[in-house]
């Protein structure tokens, strides 16, 4: 597969960098940062993405899966783990499994495994 340019706020979930993102803005303003709307999640399995250039690259990766059925996951303790905690590090980790959100969370473009993959050029 030819190499593909993601963006950074792809491959790290979009919730760690909004995190960093937003939290400065955050503590200058005295504000809760927006929050996040309710989003559908993907699961790319044995993603392998090269990180030393300026953007993440996804050079290839095995699956893509639409989580619950691509149905919004309620925002609770859970969800924010995925995005924020140990359980998005556990699959990174484990094997190069990423947890993706979708539209409309951080401005996004996809909704399903099947725009991802073609935005991307998969």
């Amino acid at each position: 597969m030819k190499p593909i340019m993601i963006g950074a706020a792809t491959l790290l979930a979009g919730g760690a960098l909004a995190a960093a993102t937003l939290a400065p803005a955050a503590a200058d303003s005295h504000e809760p940062p927006p929050p996040i709307p309710p989003h559908a999640h993907l699961l790319v399995l044995d993603a392998e993405v090269d990180f030393s250039g300026e953007e993440p690259v996804l050079l290839d990766y095995r699956r893509c899966i639409d989580l619950a059925a691509n149905r919004q996951l309620p925002l609770g303790s859970q969800h924010e783990h995925v995005h924020f905690g140990t359980a998005g590090e556990a699959l990174e980790a484990g094997g190069g499994h990423l947890v993706v959100p979708t539209a409309p969370a951080f401005g996004l473009p996809w909704t399903n495994c099947a725009t991802f993959l073609e935005i991307f050029g998969f």
